[in-house]
């Protein structure tokens, strides 16, 4: 029989209240001796945190916040995120403490992808012009003004990971240059998938529509600024599914009201829930702004539980889990049979 131990789950704003259910139903058919613990969808504050995990073995968030002093006040084997993101882990704090950092990388890639071509053919097709135009009584083109055939256009990757190769896959179909910037994928790896891989001014100076597939890291945090906006073309798209802390808000808001580019489609902004600049951003007439939806489907939804649930359940049988984004821990560690 298993011994008793504590998983806690806190900072998921936005989860369904019956995704909340089922994560503790799953995460039981892995550990079934396991106290659950629904803390708060909202993410906690350092000393309510702190008090509400005494004895908590994993902690499930996706926006959870944590620090060396709370990794150090508590007993944590991991930080399982729920999602492809896990900023909010501090992995540099967490791998100090011997704290796993778990995330579930690919469990949206379809959706994901598609939502992102989504985007860019809503801002080619201009509906966030033609859209309100028609609902206002009109039926004619003439708030369109020019449109170029998107099978002539150069789409720019900025990073290769597996959502940008699940769009390099997905545009085939529609004869687009596509090119690519990322340094830690060689020109061969790319050249599988018809991708060009150039440099990064290169990427920002050619795209006719530039979409963002790069983790937020420090050297990417606001890659797309001021500099950036002014190497692209004035009718640029700029679409990002993927952080939206890649972006300096501000410089985008004056890049898009100076027409220095021709729009964005986002779906992901800075603040969640948005704050003035991004209230800003969606109140723009080029913009496409869908809410952090891009992830989202029945199947996906439940696979991202389940995926979260099994990584869980294996920590805490004391098998080493799944998608570990620190592993040099798993050498440290003496629980892990």
């Amino acid at each position: 029989m298993n011994i008793r131990k504590k998983v806690a789950l806190c900072g998921i704003p936005g989860m369904k209240k019956e995704d909340i259910v089922k994560m503790e139903k799953y995460v039981r058919e892995e550990y079934p001796e396991v106290d659950f613990l629904f803390l708060s969808e909202e993410v906690l504050e350092k000393e309510e945190l702190i008090e509400k995990c005494q004895g908590v073995e994993v902690l499930i968030s996706w926006d959870q916040e944590m620090d060396e002093e709370t990794y150090e006040k508590l007993n944590l084997r991991a930080y399982c995120a729920a999602s492809i993101g896990y900023n909010a882990a501090n992995i540099e704090a967490a791998t100090k403490n011997n704290v796993i950092v778990t995330n579930v990388p690919d469990y949206c890639l379809d959706e994901v992808a598609t939502h992102t071509i989504m985007l860019m053919l809503a801002c080619y097709r201009k509906l966030y012009s033609m859209v309100p135009y028609v609902k206002s009584g009109n039926w004619d083109l003439d708030v369109l003004g020019s449109i170029k055939r998107f099978e002539d256009s150069i789409v720019g990757l900025l990073g290769f990971g597996s959502i940008a190769r699940a769009v390099a896959k997905k545009l085939r179909g529609f004869e687009v240059k596509i090119i690519s910037y990322d340094p830690f994928v060689n020109k061969e790896e790319m050249e599988k998938l018809n991708v060009t891989k150039v440099q990064l001014n290169t990427l920002f100076k050619e795209s006719d529509y530039l979409s963002l597939h790069t983790p937020l890291l420090d050297d990417t945090k606001e890659i797309i600024n001021k500099d950036s906006l002014r190497k692209m073309k004035p009718t640029t798209y700029l679409i990002n599914t993927a952080r939206g802390g890649l972006i300096n808000h501000e410089d985008l808001y004056q890049a898009l009201t100076n027409n220095h580019i021709q729009g964005a489609g986002l779906d992901v902004l800075k603040n969640e829930p948005p704050k003035t600049i991004d209230k800003k951003l969606i109140a723009l007439p080029n913009t496409i702004i869908t809410g952090h939806s891009a992830y989202l489907s029945e199947e996906a939804s439940d696979l991202q539980l389940k995926i979260t649930a099994e990584t869980v359940g294996r920590i805490l049988n004391s098998t080493e889990p799944i998608n570990v984004r620190n592993p040099q821990v798993l050498n440290r560690i003496d629980w892990i049979k």
